[in-house]
C-alpha cells in the first residue's frame, strides 16, 4: 500500500506533524519501533501498580494555550489540562522561598519580600516588555525561525529591542546581575533557565532569561503526559491515518535524491507517493535510515557535528503514602502547594558550580533538585490518598569514574544522597512514607528514548549554535532537508525540545505548502 506521507516516530511531534496532514486530506502512516506512542510523553507504572509515573515530560507549559490544542480539537479527543492555583517554589537553604504567581501583582509583592526595588523592577519589566512576549512568543514557537538579520532589524527599531539585543549576546547571570539586587531573587529566576539545560553562563542566551521571568505556567495532563499522545493519536485515527507501533524503520529507500518510502526492520518495504519524515533525531535519521554516501558532504559534516553534550537528568520516581511537608512552608504555605519545588543552593555561584562540576563529568552533591508531586492536582494517578512523586537532580551522562557505565556503581549511592538532601527539605519523606522508588539515571534515560543521546531531553543542546535559524543546522531550519520529499519535525527542530508540538505544527505547514495541500487551519 503506498500512502501520501509517511512519518517515522510517533513522539508528540511526529503525531501532530501527521494530525495536520491527515486533516488536510493525505494518507498518513506514522511508524513507531516502541509498543507505545509518546517518545518523551510516557507514562508508566514503574514503583507499584496504580502509580503512574511520567518517565520524561512531567508538564505541558505551552500546549493548552497552543495553536496545536485549538486546531486538532485536542479536548475533544480526550486531552486534558489542570492547572495548579500556585506555580514553582524556590526554597532556600535557610527555608525561605519564593513562590511563583499567574499575577503580576502578586509576583511583585513575593519578590518584595527580598527586595523592594527587584519588586519595582519586575513591576517595569512586565510593563515594557509583557505584552512584547505575549504577542511574539507563541508566534515565534509555532512558526519558522526568523534569520538572525531580519530578528535583528526587527529588534534595532525600538529602545527596548536594541536593549534586548544586548541581552541577547549575554549570559542568564550577567543579566539578572544587571537586573536584580537580591541574590534570593536572582537564584530564583536563574533557576528558571537550568531546569531547561541552559547553561547559567553560556553566552548568547541572556535573552531567553526575560522569557522565562515574565511567563510561567505549569499545566498537567489528566491521566499523565502519555494521555497527550494518545489524543494525538486519536485525531490521527479520526481523520483516516494509521498509526503502527512495534514497526521499526531500518532504512528511507531513495530514488536518485528523492525519498520514495521505508523499509522496516523485518524487511517490509512501503512506499510514500509525497514524502517522508522524519522525527528521529539527526544522526539516526541520516547517517542510520539515509546513509552518508546519499548526503552532501557539508551536510553530513553538520549532521556529525551536532551536539548533545549539556546536562542530563538522574531521576527518582517514588511511590508515597503522603506528600511532602516543607519546613518552608511555615513562613509560606502555598510552596507547599505548589506545582514543583526548586532547591538550587543559596546563591547564583551554585548553580555555575553545579553545571561546571556536570562539564566534569562529576555528580553534583549540592542541590540541584526539582520535585513535583503530579497527584496533588490530578489524583488520579495514584491510588486514593497516594502519591507520586519524581525528584530531578542535574547529572552528567559520564560520569569521571568508568563514563556511562560508572553510573552503575554509584546510582544507589547518589539516589540516598538526593532523598538525605530532600529530607533536609521535607523532613516528613523518611523511609517508611516511601513505599516504592524507581531510580533512572541518564544511562536509563537514553534507553527509554534514544532520541535523548547521552541522556539531554530536549533532544541536542539548546545553545546558541543549536537554536531558531542554527536548529538543527544553519540553512536548514525550515525542516526540509538536501533529499527531496524528506523533512524533519522533531524536537532537533526549532523551537527545540520540549512538549509544545512546535515542531509538528511547523513541519506540517510547510510541508502542506510544498505540496499545495489544504491548509485548513489559521
Amino acid at each position: 500500500m503506498t500512502f501520501d506521507f509517511i512519518i517515522i516516530g510517533a513522539g508528540h511531534n511526529g503525531l501532530a506533524c501527521a494530525a495536520y496532514l491527515a486533516k488536510s486530506g493525505a494518507t498518513v502512516l506514522v511508524l513507531e519501533r516502541s509498543v507505545q506512542v509518546g517518545g518523551g510523553c510516557s507514562t508508566m507504572e514503574l514503583a507499584l501498580p496504580g502509580f503512574k509515573h511520567n518517565i520524561c515530560s512531567v508538564v505541558h507549559t505551552h500546549i493548552p494555550t497552543s495553536p496545536v490544542y485549538r486546531d486538532l480539537e485536542l479536548e475533544r479527543h480526550g486531552v486534558r489540562y489542570v492547572y495548579p492555583e500556585h506555580l514553582r517554589g524556590t526554597i532556600f537553604p535557610d527555608h525561605k522561598s519564593i513562590v511563583m504567581h499567574r499575577d503580576p501583582e502578586k509576583m511583585a509583592d513575593e519578590l518584595g519580600k527580598f527586595s523592594a526595588t527587584d519588586a519595582r523592577t519586575f513591576r517595569r519589566l512586565v510593563e515594557d516588555y509583557g505584552e512584547f512576549i505575549d504577542l511574539t512568543y507563541l508566534p515565534l514557537m509555532y512558526s519558522p525561525p526568523l534569520p538572525p538579520s531580519t530578528q535583528s532589524a526587527e529588534l534595532e527599531k525600538s529602545e527596548e529591542g536594541r536593549t534586548m539585543l544586548q541581552w541577547q549576546a549575554s549570559t542568564p547571570v550577567k543579566l539578572l546581575d544587571e537586573l536584580f539586587e537580591s541574590e534570593e531573587v536572582k537564584v530564583h529566576f536563574l533557576s528558571r533557565m537550568t531546569v531547561l539545560g541552559f547553561a547559567p553562563d553560556q553566552f548568547g542566551q541572556g535573552w531567553i532569561c526575560l522569557f522565562r521571568i515574565l511567563k510561567a505556567e505549569a499545566p498537567i495532563c489528566v491521566g499523565g503526559s502519555q494521555q497527550l499522545a494518545l489524543g494525538l493519536r486519536r485525531v490521527v485515527e479520526a481523520h483516516g491515518g494509521v498509526v503502527q507501533t512495534d514497526a521499526e524503520v531500518k532504512r528511507i529507500l531513495l530514488r536518485g535524491n528523492r525519498a520514495v518510502g521505508i523499509e522496516l526492520k523485518d524487511g517490509t518495504r512501503t512506499e510514500a507517493g509525497k514524502a517522508v519524515v522524519t522525527n528521529l533525531e539527526p544522526r539516526k535519521s541520516f547517517l542510520g535510515l539515509v546513509g552518508e554516501e546519499f548526503l552532501p558532504s557539508s551536510f553530513a559534516t553538520r549532521v556529525k557535528n551536532y551536539h548533545s553534550n549539556g546536562r542530563s537528568l538522574f531521576v527518582l520516581h517514588l511511590a508515597l503514602s503522603e506528600p511532602p511537608r516543607y519546613r518552608a512552608g511555615a513562613d509560606n504555605p502555598p510552596v507547599n502547594l505548589a506545582f514543583s519545588q526548586e532547591m538550587f543552593g543559596g546563591s547564583v555561584a551554585d548553580q555555575v558550580r553545579a553545571y561546571q562540576e556536570i562539564a566534569m563529568g562529576r555528580p553534583p552533591r549540592k542541590e540541584m533538585l526539582q520535585i513535583t508531586l503530579p497527584t496533588l492536582f490530578d489524583p488520579s494517578q495514584a491510588p486514593a490518598g497516594k502519591h507520586t512523586a519524581v525528584v530531578w537532580q542535574y547529572a552528567p551522562y559520564r560520569v569521571e569514574a568508568g563514563g556511562a557505565a560508572g553510573w552503575k556503581s554509584i546510582r544507589d549511592e547518589y539516589a540516598a544522597h538526593l532523598l538525605d538532601l530532600w529530607r533536609s527539605y521535607a523532613p516528613n519523606i523518611t523511609k517508611d512514607k516511601i513505599l516504592a522508588m524507581t531510580i533512572q539515571d541518564p544511562t536509563d534515560t537514553e534507553r527509554h528514548n534514544d532520541n535523548f543521546v547521552n541522556g539531554v531531553d530536549v533532544v541536542g543542546d539548546m545553545t546558541p549554535d543549536q537554536m531558531g535559524y542554527f536548529r538543527p543546522f544553519a540553512g536548514w531550519s525550515s525542516y526540509r532537508t538536501p533529499v527531496e520529499g524528506l523533512y524533519m519535525c522533531g524536537g532537533f527542530c526549532h523551537p527545540g525540545g520540549g512538549v509544545h508540538a512546535g515542531a509538528g505544527h511547523n513541519a506540517a505547514a510547510t510541508i502542506v505548502d510544498d505540496y499545495k495541500l489544504k491548509k485548513w487551519w489559521d
